[in-house]
């Protein structure tokens, strides 16, 4: 059983928020409420004790639950980033020294995906897994999605723990789950479609894995959106961009961290069950609001609780009043840090590549399949393998014009390699698009 048999109370489905007293709290009593549970934070790793974070709160100069009185005191405290983590789960295995927690008190365990090196393990209370869920309703409620409908998702399952997260989130809300399998082969890809076709979804499926199932649907000669109900772009998901809505935080911090309202840039963050910052990755300190920073955040009413945890994210805070009526702060997210490129002096996030490829109908149908080679030297030309849509093209114009809408987007000159379509491997899930220089398929 992934979510627990009863779910929350019934609201009117008129209603604007899901939790109207919390989302639209005055800010001052908001921040009060942050402010008493940062306190209750520091008491429990002093006095459980966390080692981990005591070691941090040490640092910091901080021994009592009395030398901190809120958010402000937070930047004194050194951030935690994932590398830190995995070390400490292998040092102390198998969960670490930074749990709040016994293993045996917790209900479900999960894994990160380990696409950027060897997953961290992640554990949930019964309590843990209420507030993701709760915060998951207030993003559904935006949506405009109600009880009742008729969803899908295909991340991935077992000891990844999203896949199991997000199904306990939509049943909990009162979804109907269509959890499908991630499309790692054709023939899995062709389980999901088929499903869809008999029992269509009210949201068209819109996860990572959405251009694996456009190309297989147009092998198995269907019309991706006729005979399916796929769409070429996710309905829900925003496009890449540096300027997206901060929404996820990443299963082993906060999932639900935060979900755009539409009438506002950015994603109302909860922060009644977080606190979220930009900083300077170089002293950890706040930037200023409306600059961007690293995504930096600080869970609270947890059973199991991170502090200052920065995930190596590109965010930005803005304050301003939302005319929404949600009173919460605002944040931006900007792509992981490790997906920053310079090249010929100019800084620009991987999913820039992308936006400026997607310009050209003949690589971006019927899906747009790319890698990105991190460049060594800042004056090189930048190199992109793309794999061509349909034969029969001028190659040769083709790689001028994805080096010309790239060069329009981001000023930067661009080589660009033109692949047979196929050539570059597949993903049920998260695509890899920065690759090192290695071995290449054959360009064309």
């Amino acid at each position: 059983m992934l979510a627990p048999v009863q779910g929350p109370a019934p609201r009117d489905p008129t209603q604007s928020f899901w939790d109207p007293e919390l989302q639209t709290l005055d800010r001052e009593r908001r921040r009060a409420l942050q402010d008493e549970r940062v306190r209750e934070l520091v008491r429990r790793i002093l006095h459980v004790p966390v080692p981990f974070f005591r070691r941090k709160l040490a640092a910091a100069g901080i021994t009592r639950p009395g030398d901190v009185a809120g958010i402000a005191d937070l930047e004194r405290i050194p951030v935690t980033r994932k590398q830190e983590l995995r070390d400490a789960e292998a040092a102390f295995p198998p969960v670490g020294d930074y749990r709040f927690t016994d293993l045996r008190a917790c209900i479900r365990l999960g894994t990160s995906t380990g696409t950027t090196g060897t997953p961290t393990l992640r554990l949930w209370t019964r309590h843990d897994l209420w507030v993701e869920c709760e915060s998951a309703a207030r993003h559904w409620w935006r949506n405009g999605w109600r009880p009742g409908m008729i969803m899908t998702h295909a991340h991935p399952a077992y000891l990844y723990g999203g896949g199991t997260l997000l199904s306990s989130a939509y049943e909990y809300f009162g979804f109907l789950n269509v959890w499908v399998p991630p499309p790692e082969t054709d023939e899995l890809a062709e389980q999901g479609i088929r499903t869809w076709m008999r029992i269509r979804p009210d949201v068209p499926f819109g996860h990572y894995s959405l251009p694996r199932y456009l190309e297989v649907a147009r092998k198995l000669g269907l019309d991706p959106e006729r005979d399916v109900g796929l769409l070429d772009h996710s309905p829900f998901m925003p496009p890449p961009s540096d300027e997206a809505p901060l929404q996820s935080g990443g299963s082993e911090c906060y999932a639900f961290v935060a979900s755009a309202c539409h009438q506002s840039p950015g994603g109302h963050v909860n922060e009644d069950w977080a606190v979220v910052q930009a900083i300077d990755p170089a002293n950890g300190r706040e930037v200023p609001d409306g600059q961007w920073g690293s995504l930096c955040i600080t869970t609270l009413d947890r059973d199991n609780a991170l502090l200052r945890y920065d995930l190596e994210e590109a965010c930005k805070v803005l304050r301003e009043p939302c005319p929404c009526g949600e009173t919460t702060i605002r944040a931006l997210w900007g792509g992981r840090l490790s997906h920053l490129i310079s090249c010929q002096g100019r800084r620009f996030q991987l999913a820039e590549v992308e936006r400026a490829l997607a310009r050209v109908p003949e690589v971006a149908k019927p899906t747009l399949e790319y890698v990105v080679v991190r460049p060594r030297e800042a004056a090189a030309p930048l190199r992109v393998r793309v794999e061509e849509g349909e034969a029969g093209v001028d190659r040769d114009a083709l790689r001028r014009r994805c080096a010309a809408a790239i060069a329009e987007r981001l000023g930067v000159e661009a080589q660009v390699e033109l692949l047979e379509r196929g050539s570059l491997p597949r993903s049920g899930y998260k695509a890899v698009r920065l690759v090192e220089e290695s071995a290449r398929p054959a360009s064309r």
